[in-house]
């Protein structure tokens, strides 16, 4: 697997070495707040996440998790879910910071990138969906070229909470490029 490095950053496989600071950011509860994922995470368990990710395929149907860091500066800040179904032409994406490294378009640029790695290997539509009260990453999301699909009714339950689920959709034509 080659890396994708853009102007700021570089998305990769996962190391060993990202345990600790994957298990420091998913423990934030304003990171996990509207995450599937159970909080906190100890170090043990993060070890445990990490090398599930070291086994994934990130060319083949199925889930691969790049690891995202600042080009110039190596260590993990963020990571990239990508689900891609058989066949290879749908795929999903997801994407999650470090608290410390939001709104300074780092989101934006790492997402774009996978899509463009994503359509130019055949992809040919790639989904997402956000909690809906989760404005900041639907915001993300329609700034990357994403359309909203719809929104499914107290769809899935989040820290006790049946929340509503916004869905939308890209096909390569809609994606925006950063300047």
């Amino acid at each position: 697997m080659s890396d994708i490095v853009t102007h700021r950053l570089r998305l990769r496989r996962f190391s060993r070495d990202d345990a600790p600071a994957l298990a420091r950011y998913r423990s934030d509860p304003h990171v996990a707040r509207y995450q599937s994922w159970r909080s906190p995470i100890d170090q043990a368990e993060a070890e445990a996440i990490v090398a599930g990710y070291l086994t994934e395929n990130p060319d083949g149907p199925g889930f691969f998790q790049y690891a995202i860091e600042l080009y110039q500066r190596p260590g993990l800040i963020g990571d990239l879910a990508v689900a891609r179904k058989t066949g290879c032409s749908q795929a999903m994406l997801g994407v999650t910071l470090a608290p410390e490294m939001r709104h300074r378009g780092y989101a934006t640029e790492a997402m774009t990138a996978v899509a463009d790695r994503l359509f130019d290997t055949g992809v040919e539509r790639i989904t997402a969906t956000c909690d809906a009260r989760n404005t900041a990453s639907a915001k993300l999301l329609r700034r990357v070229g994403f359309e909203q699909q719809g929104r499914e009714k107290q769809y899935v339950e989040q820290r006790g909470i049946h929340a509503d689920v916004l869905l939308f959709r890209m096909s390569g034509e809609h994606l925006h490029r950063p300047s």
